[in-house]
């Protein structure tokens, strides 16, 4: 964990620098010629957009009791509009900057071939110059539309896809059972009670028969966050509402949040499973801790094996694991279905492209060899608040007899 720590601290300082140089970049072109007193300026600037950026999360880590005054919801907000923006631009320069670096040394490996473009040396370093801040304010102006367009599709809540499963040998009486998920909630700075309360009565219109949560439920202490943590406690289903841990939970103390969604209503799944009963047709429902739980405490290694193990025979096995990358290990043990979160399907444009890289299954409907993975893109968001082109979601999976691998999914 130290060293995890210390990996953070070198990638904010190399990112600090690399936005002071982008920022010096474009005030070298309002500004000629360049002075001293400029240069710092465009330090400060980077310097205070740091600090809004993400500063907020470590003052909410190291004093939650500053949720709900007014000073730390301005700058909440403001950090998370502006680490949005920062995120997006960051990754645009990033790329600009490459192929603005291969022109270069292109340029220099065929000097006769720029030369035929442009003879005049002080014309090229002009025209080089230019292409640099056209670049910087390029990626500005598209990371400024995208933030916003983002923070709007934010704010417009999580919509309702509708997911059918298709499962050989289903018995007639499972046929169109409803589970509805909801996943990487995050109610914490941004994600307050009156978004819980309208995923609340979303997922309640569902009349689903499971209601599986697939963690990342919160970012804060139960202390914190019990206010708006309140309208969890209507969620109804008729066979439950079950639950499993994600990687969040466990920065803010996973054993305080296990008994706080107990007293939600919420039934926790520790590697450990529940049989339920639908129609006369035996259930199990399974959970597993998530796969970083066992760096924090020890009992808490994920054990797909543990989790499925029971004495009776279930014509449908569910597996809740906030990974989708548990179906690795969990397959052989004879579920149908997964459910898992934790990517956000990237959570927005254009980082939404890049998440495929980290995660086989990162969004939608997926088969694993014989069991289905659905991977849930975050009833809410973390960060930023910003879900461009990639909005928030309530799951509804609807279970169908069908001799075939064909699924439909429908917003």
């Amino acid at each position: 964990m130290k060293h995890r720590g210390i990996i953070l601290l070198t990638l904010l300082t190399l990112l600090f620098f690399y936005t002071g140089l982008k920022v010096s970049q474009v005030y070298e072109h309002f500004g000629t010629p360049f002075t001293p007193q400029k240069r710092w300026s465009a330090w400060l600037i980077a310097l205070v957009f740091v600090f809004l950026a993400i500063g907020w999360q470590f003052i909410y880590h190291w004093n939650t009791e500053a949720l709900d005054t007014t000073w730390f919801r301005v700058l909440v907000w403001t950090g998370s509009i502006c680490l949005g923006f920062w995120a997006i631009f960051l990754l645009f320069s990033l790329i600009f900057d490459a192929c603005h670096i291969i022109v270069l040394a292109f340029s220099k490996l065929s000097p006769s071939f720029i030369n035929s473009l442009s003879p005049d040396p002080e014309r090229r370093k002009f025209l080089s110059r230019c292409a640099g801040i056209g670049l910087a304010g390029i990626s500005g102006g598209l990371a400024g539309i995208i933030s916003f367009a983002g923070f709007i599709e934010a704010m417009a809540g999580a919509k309702l896809k509708t997911v059918v499963i298709p499962i050989e040998d289903l018995p007639d009486g499972l046929k169109g059972l409803k589970i509805a998920q909801i996943s990487d909630l995050h109610v914490g700075p941004t994600i307050r009670h009156s978004y819980v309360e309208n995923i609340v009565a979303q997922v309640n219109s569902l009349e689903a028969d499971i209601i599986a949560i697939t963690g990342d439920l919160v970012d804060g202490s139960p202390e914190s966050l019990d206010y708006h943590l309140r309208p969890l406690q209507k969620l109804k289903a008729r066979l439950g509402v079950f639950y499993v841990t994600g990687n969040h939970e466990y920065y803010w103390g996973v054993e305080n949040w296990i008994e706080k969604v107990t007293q939600l209503g919420f039934i926790p799944l520790l590697n450990q499973n529940r049989i339920v009963e639908h129609q006369g047709i035996k259930i199990l429902v399974a959970g597993v801790t998530d796969t970083s739980g066992h760096q924090f405490l020890d009992s808490h290694r994920s054990d797909p094996k543990k989790a499925a193990n029971a004495q009776e025979q279930c014509p449908f096995r569910l597996l809740l694991a906030h990974r989708p990358d548990s179906c690795f290990e969990a397959e052989p043990f004879g579920f149908h279905l997964q459910l898992s979160g934790h990517t956000h399907a990237g959570q927005f444009f254009p980082w939404s492209l890049f998440v495929r890289l980290a995660h086989k299954y990162y969004k939608g409907l997926n088969r694993h060899e014989r069991m289905w993975v659905y991977v849930n893109s975050g009833s809410g968001y973390w960060g930023p608040a910003n879900r461009f082109a990639n909005r928030s979601e309530i799951t509804l999976l609807q279970l169908s007899k069908e001799n075939s691998t064909k699924a439909s999914e429908k917003v």
